[in-house]
């Protein structure tokens, strides 16, 4: 195994352990008190509260599911009184999905506890290591952007 194999495993691991500590808060937050989502649900929520109103097709692809698997959850968005779907008057065959007063309220709670989170990370840094921290973070996540897209073109 190689150095480079071997820092990519560490990588691996360590992106594993972050991302499990957001499916915690995505828990938390999914079944909090304001209101009671699958995480999948609360994907759409944030999604929504960070590009609202979407196309299903567009839910769809940010979800990377079937249109008709996203109706569902939305379905089940709408029922609960999270989110409504809105029909073009252009072309009726066009439906937005925006968020209700109750879906941004569950969208901000979902915010306030990512930051929380993000925060505390952030607070284990000195400012000059929390700048040089995002330099390469956004620097990793162009390059593993372009090998995603690549990835995803060839399949």
């Amino acid at each position: 195994m190689t150095l480079l194999d071997r820092k990519a495993t560490e990588l691996r691991d360590v992106v594993e352990d972050i991302l499990h500590q957001f499916q915690i808060v995505d828990a938390a937050v999914a079944d909090g008190p304001h209101v009671d989502l699958s995480c999948k649900e609360l994907r759409v929520v944030e999604h929504l509260g960070d590009h609202c109103p979407r196309m299903m097709r567009e839910l769809a692809e940010f979800l990377l599911l079937a249109v008709n698997s996203v109706t569902s959850t939305v379905d089940n968005l709408e029922r609960k009184g999270i989110v409504r779907r809105l029909r073009s008057d252009a072309d009726r065959r066009v439906i937005r999905v925006e968020l209700t007063d109750a879906g941004s309220a569950a969208y901000q709670a979902a915010v306030k506890e990512k930051l929380q989170l993000l925060r505390s990370m952030l607070n284990a840094l000195t400012e000059d290591e929390q700048e040089i921290f995002m330099v390469l973070f956004r620097k990793i996540a162009r390059a593993g952007r372009s090998q995603a897209q690549k990835m995803a073109s060839s399949a």
